[in-house]
């Protein structure tokens, strides 16, 4: 979703969704009922590459925020900066005849990767798990710079974009390099897990930062944490004189509305 839309009325309850962050679809839900109001962000991401407004963070009385970085070690890199370091990481590979094979999650972060790398010049071949996904992007309106679905070897001079788990297409390309693009980059052991040559830290969700951020920007006394490392970021919360609790996959939240 690119914009806000109308609010939808179910019942008594306004309902409004607003975007939260760049990928296609991503979208934060706001309640209100009876000058009570609360937030759901879903995966959210404050700050993109290329000086795009920061996401626009609704005020709530109630935040339920996603905390997947939600580790103070989760602190990543300027993204302008980030992106420029894996056009110089494949323009270097490209140079001496290898392959550079950026390692991406299949839906947003292959797209994103794409779009970020687009001015400086690059063609892409995708892994057959990735293109499903490009192709919903030029569907809603959304081109992508030239790309071919990977089938066997590439042309000299294309980016490879395959997912991180699972490299079969990937090792018949011969001499070739790969850079993990995740968030996850910031954890050792789950970059050594990949295998990859390079790590880059660019993410489609918050880091540790931004999530306090968003908890700031939105004035809630009340935090809920899903997803990653909710106990580690509720309790950093607490630390703050804020009212945060984890939820876990076995609990329910009730909301009186």
């Amino acid at each position: 979703m690119l914009g806000y839309r109308e609010p939808m009325r179910r019942g008594q309850a306004t309902v409004t969704l607003h975007p939260a962050g760049h990928m296609l679809g991503s979208a934060q839900l706001h309640f209100e009922h009876e000058g009570t109001s609360l937030l759901y962000t879903g995966d959210l991401k404050l700050r993109q590459a290329g000086g795009e407004p920061p996401t626009f963070i609704p005020k709530a009385d109630v935040l339920i925020v996603e905390s997947t970085y939600g580790r103070p070690h989760f602190r990543f890199g300027d993204p302008d900066s980030t992106i420029e370091s894996i056009a110089m990481w494949c323009r270097r590979a490209l140079d001496s005849r290898v392959t550079p094979v950026l390692l991406c999650h299949a839906l947003g972060k292959t797209e994103e990767v794409m779009l970020a790398l687009a001015p400086y010049g690059f063609s892409f071949a995708l892994e057959k798990r990735c293109a499903p996904c490009a192709r919903e992007y030029a569907t809603a309106g959304r081109p992508l710079p030239d790309w071919v679905e990977l089938d066997g070897e590439v042309e000299s001079g294309r980016v490879v974009i395959a997912p991180p788990a699972g490299k079969d297409e990937v090792r018949r390309l011969g001499r070739y390099r790969t850079a993990l693009i995740s968030g996850w980059a910031k954890d050792a052991e789950f970059a050594r897990m990949f295998g990859a040559d390079a790590t880059f830290d660019l993410s489609d969700h918050c880091d540790f930062d931004e999530l306090m951020e968003v908890v700031e920007m939105s004035g809630a006394d009340q935090v809920y944490t899903v997803h990653g490392y909710t106990a580690d970021f509720a309790r950093h919360l607490r630390k703050k004189g804020i009212r945060a609790s984890a939820l876990e996959a076995t609990e329910q939240l009730a909301l009186a509305l």
